[in-house]
């Protein structure tokens, strides 16, 4: 699913400080809770709220939900986060996660929880993170920091112009899936089509420096955003299977972790 982020991103800081730009702008973040405790909605609200005041730079719109029904019936995207309890009585925490990755394979998903044996199980609906309660200040706020140093660098945007003979085409990068040399052309795949231009590989990755794309091997620049399973040698990217070499196997994978991890 789609979603308009609501953030130009002109400068990220480094590590886990706050994020900035040299216009002054605010990245703002729509964040939902999914929980049945009052109290534990409270307490999660008021660290983000803190965090909010501790760090300049960002705006959060939260909005919560005590029955996870209700927001699997109520939403149609719009979040950049989900903090989502596990133990609810009417439909679990891991099924809603289930119910929320068919329609929506990026949102970030963040369990709180007092069960740390759900921790794996946690990995099969490509939770980002997991949080133990009862939650002090401390632990959340560099859990939190994480998540949004990872969010900041995959709301980057940034258009490029594919150019083949007189058909011109503007892309904004988060589009592209991955790029394909061939022969002495380069092929451009979106999730739906492909752009066929003449080009070299290196000549796109200089244009898309910093933009999270890593080669899984030398015919292949793909866009860590779309990265869906990684399965021995081969790496899911949307729904096609590239091969990783096993030359570049390390350094991909050392982007990937850098990427999902947040510390790029």
């Amino acid at each position: 699913m789609t979603t308009e982020k609501k953030c130009v991103i002109l400068k990220i800081t480094k590590g886990f400080a706050g994020f900035e730009n040299t216009k002054g702008e605010k990245m703002i973040l729509n964040i939902a809770i999914i929980e049945d405790e009052q109290a534990a909605c409270a307490a999660l609200k008021e660290q983000i709220s803190e965090y909010g005041k501790r760090n300049a730079g960002y705006e959060f719109h939260v909005t919560h939900y005590s029955n996870p029904l209700e927001f699997l019936k109520k939403t149609d995207g719009g979040y950049d986060l989900i903090f989502l309890d596990i133990q609810m009585p009417e439909l679990s925490g891991m099924e809603t996660a289930r119910r929320i990755r068919r329609k929506d394979d990026n949102v970030m998903i963040v369990f709180v929880t007092n069960m740390a044996q759900y921790a794996l199980e946690s990995y099969e609906v490509h939770a980002y993170d997991f949080i133990l309660k009862p939650v002090d200040y401390d632990s959340f706020a560099l859990k939190f920091a994480r998540c949004l140093n990872s969010l900041s660098h995959k709301l980057i945007k940034k258009e490029i112009v594919l150019v083949s003979g007189t058909v011109k085409r503007i892309a904004e990068v988060g589009d592209i899936t991955y790029i394909e040399a061939n022969n002495h052309n380069v092929v451009v795949h979106f999730a739906d089509d492909e752009f066929r231009m003449r080009g070299t590989m290196r000549g796109m990755e200089n244009e898309l420096r910093g933009c999270h794309f890593a080669y899984c091997n030398a015919c292949y620049l793909v866009n860590l955003k779309w990265v869906k399973e990684l399965k021995g040698d081969l790496v899911v990217v949307h729904k096609s299977e590239l091969r990783i070499s096993h030359l570049k196997k390390p350094a991909f994978l050392s982007e990937f972790a850098r990427y999902i991890g947040g510390t790029v």
